[in-house]
């Protein structure tokens, strides 16, 4: 144990350095605790202030092979005796600012990570209230951090090491023209920060990101898809890939029959690592009309090439969402697949769609699911466009939000709060809750404990267009699953502090949510606003 001092006002510096002599191996951990929110996070209220009302930090080190160790360190005396941390895998430091009572106020999580080799860990830890959204700031707490570029229908993906690669999107010009966008940034969360790093080629929006592995230990994020500026003039959908591998760019071109692709599904078969294009439409919907696509391609990362399946879909489908599955028998292998839910048709009309392509070894190819081919599992129960759906951890698909009709793109005027759950293995397809705010071009991720975070959105009444700072937490339970709005460690508003809709959202490595950039629309009407910020959920923990 080592007795440590308080820094600044800011920080909490905690020391946890190798035993010497015999007994565990441990490593030494230089730990800074940030404990103060960015001034424009507490210009409106100073409710997010981590700090208030903490006297206590419950701090835990636990591991693989490791009983937890906990201890009690006060808060405001500033000192600390605080554990070591013995030689491992997965590592993880929670700490817990508690009041007088005992109760959780805020908290800070290192994530996982492996204590080995003989050099001191340096990590920096943002104690952040919990059970809310405050906006990101650095590891001073005298600046609320941001984007370099302002973005609506942009990317992002986790890095390797815990930072998160921000890609594309569209700003909007002081005309009104929207302006898609090449270069990248990377948010690291050890300081809170956005830089920039190297610029993709093609400027692209409302493409995917994908993480695909390449080999045994290199991970690279695949951009597929999306919209960005003709050579002929006019916008269209971006045909080439690109592949982001720590530090630069790759191109990846199909071949010339391979169609061009926007408004496309995409995601990573957990199987094969293969990533999927699927559907999409050739142009934008305003002109001509765009032809909707049945075909697929997909990316094999060992080989770094692209593929077109021989098999079409059932049915010509643009805009539906993509979710990986394991789709695994009971105490059998992985067997992988996505499911595709909702999307617009062949007339690019909203559709009740529910479809899934599964790996087939004896065709070499993905072919369609026959699980969603008829049946109760082949429709949703109302037709869904502009909606989110991830995977939970049953397997099952919870689908939230969207718009019901949609007489043409920018008709919002029809939003939905459903929030559907797609059971395959039981044969279900059912509307389970409702969203507190039927909204649309919302985003979502599924939490550590299976709760799915449901964050922004836009709908449109009488008076116009609205951007929703709501964020739901829907506990998935069958027919008694439950939405609640965020609570935070009182009574208050714990949303987003800025609405937005058409914004990213990304677990990171510590079980909190990133949420960046989205459109902001004015009251009264006119140009809606693209933002730099970003904000941060952190969970209620164990």
């Amino acid at each position: 144990m080592k007795t440590v001092t308080r820094l600044a006002a800011i920080a909490l510096a905690l020391s946890l350095l190798a035993a010497a002599g015999c007994g565990t191996a441990v490593l030494g951990v230089q730990l800074t605790l940030v404990t103060k929110a960015c001034p424009g996070a507490l210009a409106a209220t100073t409710s997010r202030d981590p700090a208030t009302g903490v006297t206590t930090l419950h701090i835990v080190v636990s591991g693989d092979n490791l009983q937890p160790i906990a201890l009690d360190a006060p808060f405001s005396s500033g000192a600390a005796q605080v554990p070591n941390v013995p030689i491992g895998l997965n590592r993880r430091i929670v700490i817990e600012g508690r009041d007088s009572a005992g109760h959780t106020r805020a908290r800070a999580d290192s994530g996982l990570f492996d204590a080995t080799g003989s050099s001191d860990l340096k990590l920096t830890l943002f104690l952040r209230t919990i059970d809310s959204f405050t906006f990101t700031g650095d590891s001073a707490g005298s600046t609320c951090s941001q984007m370099g570029q302002a973005r609506a229908g942009h990317a992002m993906a986790l890095l390797p090491d815990g930072r998160v690669l921000v890609t594309g999107g569209f700003s909007i010009s002081a005309s009104g023209q929207l302006v898609p966008h090449s270069e990248a940034e990377i948010y690291d969360p050890r300081t809170g920060q956005f830089s920039p790093t190297a610029t993709a080629k093609y400027q692209r929006s409302g493409h995917a990101a994908l993480a695909v592995q390449m080999g045994a230990t290199g991970t690279g994020v695949l951009l597929l898809g999306g919209e960005g500026p003709l050579q002929s003039g006019g916008g269209g959908p971006v045909k080439s890939l690109e592949l982001f591998t720590g530090s630069d760019w790759t191109t990846i071109d199909p071949a010339s029959t391979s169609p061009a692709r926007e408004h496309q599904a995409a995601a990573v078969d957990l199987r094969t690592g293969y990533a999927l294009l699927v559907g999409g439409q050739t142009g934008p919907d305003a002109g001509q009309a765009p032809t909707v696509l049945a075909s697929l391609s997909y990316y094999d990362p060992q080989n770094g090439a692209v593929k077109d399946s021989l098999t079409q879909l059932a049915r010509p489908l643009t805009d539906a969402v993509a979710v990986p599955r394991m789709n695994s028998v009971r105490g059998g292998p992985v067997q992988g697949g996505v499911v595709l839910v909702g999307g617009r048709d062949g007339a690019l009309a909203p559709s009740k769609q529910i479809s899934g392509l599964i790996w087939r070894d004896t065709a070499s190819d993905f072919q369609n699911d026959p699980n969603f081919s008829t049946g109760a599992v082949s429709s949703l129960p109302t037709p869904r466009v502009k909606h989110t759906a991830v995977r939970l951890l049953d397997d099952t698909v919870l689908v939230a939000g969207g718009l019901t009709a949609e007489a043409d793109g920018n008709d919002y005027s029809s939003p939905t709060g459903a929030v559907t759950i797609i059971d395959s293995g039981a044969q279900t397809v059912l509307d389970v809750a409702q969203l507190v705010q039927p909204r649309a071009d919302l985003c979502a991720t599924a939490l550590e404990d299976g709760t799915v975070l449901v964050a922004g959105g836009a709908w449109k009444d009488g008076s116009g267009m609205h951007s929703a700072s709501n964020v739901d937490l829907v506990a998935p339970l069958g027919a008694q699953t439950t939405v609640r709005s965020l609570a935070g460690p009182a009574s208050g508003d714990w949303a987003l502090q800025a609405s937005r809709s058409r914004a990213a959202c990304l677990r990171l490595r510590d079980g909190s949510v990133l949420v960046t950039g989205g459109l902001q629309f004015p009251a009264g009407g006119g140009t809606p606003t693209v933002l730099t910020s970003a904000e941060i959920y952190t969970p209620v923990g164990k």
